[in-house]
C-alpha cells in the first residue's frame, strides 16, 4: 500500500515538473542562455577580459536570467489562461495540472532566487534584474490588452537579456544597436503574427489586440508596413558593411522576409511564425559570425 501511495506521488510529481516546464517554454530559456555565452564570448575577447567561462558574475547573470523569465512565462501564462484554453486547449492540459496558487508560489520563488543571485553578482545587475522582472509584471498584468504598446513591449523585453551582457562587460558599439534594432523589428513582426494565430481567443475575450482593434484587413496591411521596415533595415545593414560573415543571416533574413510577404497575402500566419520562429534562432547564432 505504502508502495502505491509513493508510487502515485512520485509520477504526480513528475507531472508537475513536466507541467513546469511546458509553462516557462524551457526551450526559449535554453536559447537565451545559448546567445548569453555566445555574446559574452565575443565580448570578452573584445574587451580582453578574463575568459567568459571562469567568470562567476556572468553565470550569475545568466543563472538570474533562467529564473527571471521563468517567472515571467508563469505571470503570463496565468494572465493567459483563458485565452490559451480557447486558442490553445490541447497545449494548456500542462497549465492544468498546476493550480493558480502553486504557479504564484512559483512565480515569487524564482523571483526571489533571481534577484538574490543578480544582486551577489553586483549591484547594478541587480537593478536591472529589478527592474526587468517587474516590467515582466507590468507587462502581463497592464500591457497585454493595449494595442500597439504592448507588441513593442514584448519585443524589448525579449532582448533584455542581452542588455546584462552588455551591461557586465560595460561594452556598447553601433553595430550592437542596429544589429539588436534589425533583430527587434523581427520579434516585433512575430509578436503581430501571433495575434492573428490567437485572433479567436481575443475576440471571446474581447482583448484589443491589432487585428480586434484595427480590423483584420488593417492589422495585416501594419504587419506587411513593418515587413518592409525590416526588409529596408536589413539591406542598408548589408550595403553599409558589405559581405561579411556576420552579413549571411541579413541575406537569409531578407530572403525569407520575401517568402513571408507572399505568405502574409495568402492569410498563412502559421506558415509565417514558423519562418520567424527559425529566423529568431538562427539571428542568435550568428552572433559566431561575429568573433
Amino acid at each position: 500500500m505504502t508502495e502505491n501511495k509513493s508510487s502515485v506521488s512520485g509520477s504526480t510529481f513528475g507531472l508537475r515538473m513536466v507541467a513546469l516546464l511546458s509553462i516557462v517554454r524551457w526551450y526559449n530559456i535554453l536559447l537565451i542562455i545559448v546567445a548569453q555565452y555566445i555574446s559574452a564570448w565575443i565580448l570578452s575577447a573584445h574587451v580582453g577580459s578574463t575568459p567568459f567561462y571562469t567568470d562567476l558574475k556572468l553565470h550569475g547573470i545568466v543563472l538570474a536570467s533562467i529564473f527571471t523569465i521563468a517567472a515571467g512565462f508563469i505571470i503570463n501564462n496565468f494572465y493567459d489562461f483563458e485565452k490559451d484554453l480557447i486558442n490553445r486547449p490541447a497545449q494548456t492540459l500542462f497549465s492544468r495540472i498546476i493550480s493558480k496558487r502553486i504557479a504564484l508560489n512559483y512565480y515569487i520563488l524564482f523571483n526571489i532566487i533571481a534577484l538574490v543571485v543578480a544582486f551577489a553578482s553586483s549591484i547594478k545587475i541587480g537593478i536591472f534584474y529589478s527592474l526587468f522582472a517587474f516590467m515582466l509584471w507590468v507587462y502581463s498584468h497592464k500591457l497585454q490588452h493595449m494595442s500597439f504598446i504592448k507588441e513593442l513591449a514584448a519585443s524589448i523585453l525579449s532582448v533584455a537579456a542581452f542588455f546584462a551582457v552588455l551591461l557586465h562587460y560595460s561594452r556598447y558599439s553601433s553595430f550592437i544597436f542596429v544589429y539588436g534594432t534589425f533583430y527587434m523589428s523581427l520579434v516585433y513582426s512575430r509578436e503581430i503574427v501571433k495575434q492573428f494565430i490567437n485572433l479567436k481567443g481575443d475576440l471571446v475575450l474581447n482583448i484589443q489586440s491589432l487585428p480586434v482593434s484595427l480590423g483584420v484587413e488593417k492589422a495585416r496591411s501594419f504587419l506587411g508596413f513593418i515587413m518592409v521596415l525590416s526588409f529596408a533595415g536589413g539591406m542598408g545593414i548589408l550595403m553599409y558593411n558589405g559581405w561579411l560573415p556576420s552579413s549571411y543571416f541579413i541575406a537569409l533574413s531578407l530572403i525569407s522576409l520575401m517568402a513571408a510577404g507572399n505568405f502574409l497575402r495568402r492569410n498563412n500566419y502559421t506558415v509565417i511564425n514558423v519562418i520567424y520562429k527559425v529566423l529568431l534562432v538562427l539571428g542568435i547564432l550568428n552572433l559566431l559570425l561575429m568573433l
